[in-house]
């Protein structure tokens, strides 16, 4: 069960990881907009590899 979360087989696996993916982005953004620029940025470079990844799946 946890490959196929991982690594889901169909569209619609891809699917539900951004749908759950996306809320959790957006509430990482908004916790550290007050945190310092080295902090900011490292946590926009976790999103940026988790949005990669999500986008290679996608591609598959």
């Amino acid at each position: 069960m946890i490959v196929d979360l991982l690594l889901p087989r169909t569209d619609a696996g891809v699917a539900v990881q951004w749908a759950v993916m996306v809320p959790v982005w957006i509430l990482a953004i908004v916790a550290t907009r007050n945190w310092q620029r080295d902090f900011r940025h490292f946590v926009w470079g976790l999103i940026m590899i988790n949005l990669a990844w999500f986008a290679i799946r996608a591609v598959h």
